[in-house]
């Protein structure tokens, strides 16, 4: 008689959920799993990265990333609809709020992250919103139709993705920002002033160094007011400040935690429990908390790896992003908020066209240690795989920026691990596989297939070149 599988069981479906999944039946050589995954949402995992696009009329089922026949042929069983309520780890059990009570062997905690909501007062009036669902895109849509004006509270990456989205459904669009300039976490003073001057000329208005002291309204929101005493006028309201890790599982379950939240793991992504594993937005690794979803990826990787008895860990890399955000490229790559006392710099930079370029080196000039990119990107790649071996400059560094006006080509010089696409993480290899497996001709055939620049769209080059090189010459 055959030897019976073993459970795994996974708690969310979102992306990091899913691509757990993906890389167990990939690592299970012997079939010894069985999975079962209880998703909260009543749609399979989607491709959350690319909420935005449902603004432009593409639906729910466009972001899928798997429909159910994909869950019946690998024989993975999925509850939709299902939230997971308690972890009894002596049983090794999982109670649903439904009542229903799934056994484990292994458990994966991959629940991710919710909105932070400011205490700040008005937040329940009808017209504030969140940005974090198709449920939610589907709620600022509808406002949106008898809406005029709309305050985005929060000016990083997802506030100012709704703010794109608010601007296009024709409102008039307000970021309220309580640091100097947009995407203080990513950017360096010169590079924000860059991009706030863009946004402004787009007709979004900013109101910089300053905070929400209420929202306000009888019912319905009508006008959010600041510290400073000034209204404006508002009847959508959007909350983008950042999110917390739902580590209520964990902590009921009394796993480990981060000093920040989050369930904390160790470089195997297994808690303080053997049998459990936490990936994503819900597990802190050295007390750090991971809000994109490349670590997550990773994460899951590790994860899938470990029950496959494959010898992988967990390490952090070199910190970098890059985007098309409101038509302007930005990146950053490695540290970037370091003082002229500390670090040198190097620039390249003409800002009557938007364009910024900065690498941060040591006082020696041995090392490179990070970068700012603003207007044109195309060093990302070779600025960002220096830092990943070592960080050791080139005897003249400024050979690490192109001339402004004047971009490198297309970086195809690439390992089968290099990420092409950090919005969804896909890696040369992902892009390779997907030609081989499904005969794939195009560069758009590969960005269908693989999601590669469906989002901000700054790889786009990049995924032409690596796949018109492997279509062409199989490297």
């Amino acid at each position: 008689m055959s030897e019976q599988k073993k459970q795994v069981l996974v708690i969310g479906n979102g992306m990091a959920g899913f691509r757990f999944c993906e890389k167990l039946l990939e690592y299970d050589a012997h079939h010894q799993y069985r999975i079962t995954v209880l998703g909260e949402e009543p749609i399979p995992a989607y491709d959350r990265v690319s909420l935005s696009t449902l603004f432009s009329g593409k639906s729910d089922t466009d972001l899928i990333l798997a429909e159910d026949r994909w869950y019946s042929y690998y024989k993975v069983t999925l509850k939709l609809g299902t939230r997971a309520q308690s972890i009894n780890r002596a049983e090794k059990t999982v109670t649903a709020t439904d009542g229903t009570v799934y056994a484990y062997d292994y458990l994966v905690i991959a629940t991710g992250a919710r909105p932070h909501i400011p205490a700040i007062e008005g937040t329940e009036l009808d017209g504030v919103r969140v940005y974090r669902t198709p449920a939610d895109v589907k709620g600022i849509l509808q406002a949106s139709r008898t809406a005029t004006g709309a305050v985005i509270i929060g000016g990083g990456l997802l506030g100012l993705e709704a703010a794109e989205a608010c601007r296009e459904l024709g409102l008039e669009t307000t970021v309220i920002e309580r640091e100097a300039f947009l995407l203080a976490c990513q950017l360096d003073e010169m590079a924000g002033e860059i991009l706030d001057k863009k946004i402004e000329e787009l007709g979004i208005h900013l109101r910089l160094n300053t905070q929400v002291k209420s929202i306000e309204g009888r019912v319905k929101v009508d006008r959010v007011r600041l510290e400073d005493g000034t209204a404006i006028p508002a009847d959508l309201v959007i909350i983008a400040t950042g999110i917390l890790p739902n580590d209520e599982l964990g902590r009921d379950a009394r796993l480990e935690l981060g000093s920040r939240g989050g369930i904390a793991v160790q470089n195997t992504v297994q808690t303080s429990d053997p049998a459990i594993f936490a990936i994503g937005e819900c597990a802190s690794f050295n007390n750090v908390l991971f809000g994109l979803i490349a670590p997550g990826y990773a994460m899951a990787e590790v994860a899938a790896a470990q029950l496959g008895e494959i010898n992988k860990t967990f390490e952090t890399s070199v910190p970098a992003s890059k985007l098309k955000l409101l038509d302007l490229q930005v990146a950053s790559i490695g540290e970037t908020h370091y003082s002229l006392d500390e670090v040198d710099f190097v620039y390249e930079m003409d800002r009557s066209i938007g364009v910024y370029k900065k690498l941060l080196i040591s006082k020696d000039w041995k090392k490179l240690i990070g970068a700012v990119l603003v207007g044109e990107i195309s060093e990302f790649e070779l600025i960002r795989k220096t830092l990943e071996n070592g960080g050791d400059l080139p005897p003249t560094p400024h050979d690490l920026l192109a001339p402004v006006g004047e971009p490198f080509n297309a970086e195809i010089d690439m390992a089968d691990d290099d990420v092409v696409c950090f919005c969804n993480y896909v890696t040369k290899g992902d892009i390779c596989k997907a030609i081989d497996r499904d005969h794939l001709k195009t560069p758009e055939e590969v960005m269908s297939a693989t999601y590669a620049a469906s989002s901000c769209g700054s790889c786009r080059e990049t995924v032409i070149a690596v796949t018109n090189q492997y279509v062409e010459h199989g490297i």
